[in-house]
């Protein structure tokens, strides 16, 4: 059943309202908004069993969580991650509506975020995009040609994504994946590929 959860929520490289960065312990009486949880997305962890992976973590689909709650969880994967020898940089970041969340967590290649250092983007391109014109998406993304790659200005650009579907299509969860192309000069070409519900 959860797996069906995952596979009907969409496949992120990773987006959402914020990123939550180092993660660490702590209190569930943090105070802070309280969120409605619709359900938990895991991309790019792959040879690990995703269900007994989502069957560790505390909270379930229509408890409320906090941002505290979130961070736990994550702490949760990520240990289980490191138990299986996982490689990559997990990124755990929340899209948000309403008050209403789905948690998605991300395996990011370590390999791709080596790539992105120090590489100037050339062009973005945007394939499987049509609830939402590609001028668009590359104003949410903030990026422009000649702007210094970054783990940090991917995942905001990924983020940036995320809120213009939310705001077209509010309520439905959509998959972003994005490849960079380095060339010799230095830059790389972007390109994301989205998964639009059906």
């Amino acid at each position: 059943m959860m797996k069906r959860e995952f596979e009907r929520a969409a496949r992120i490289f990773a987006s959402a309202a914020f990123l939550l960065m180092g993660v660490t312990s702590g209190s569930a009486a943090t105070k802070g908004p309280v969120y409605t949880l619709l359900g938990y997305n895991l991309h790019g962890i792959h040879g690990v069993d995703q269900d007994a992976l989502a069957a560790k973590l505390k909270h379930k689909p229509g408890d409320r969580i906090t941002r505290q709650d979130i961070k736990d969880d994550a702490a949760i994967i990520e240990k289980e991650l490191k138990a299986q020898h996982a490689q990559g940089h997990l990124a755990t970041t929340m899209a948000e509506k309403n008050g209403r969340v789905w948690i998605i967590f991300d395996l990011l290649n370590n390999a791709a975020d080596a790539l992105a250092q120090r590489r100037q983007l050339e062009a973005q391109h945007f394939e499987g995009a049509t609830r939402v014109s590609a001028d668009a998406l590359s104003k949410a993304t903030g990026l422009k040609p000649g702007d210094t790659l970054s783990r940090d200005t991917l995942n905001a650009a990924r983020r940036g994504i995320v809120e213009a579907y939310a705001k077209a299509i509010p309520g439905k969860p959509i998959g972003v994946t994005g490849k960079l192309q380095g060339k010799p000069d230095g830059t790389a070409i972007l390109t994301w590929t989205i998964h639009e519900p059906q």
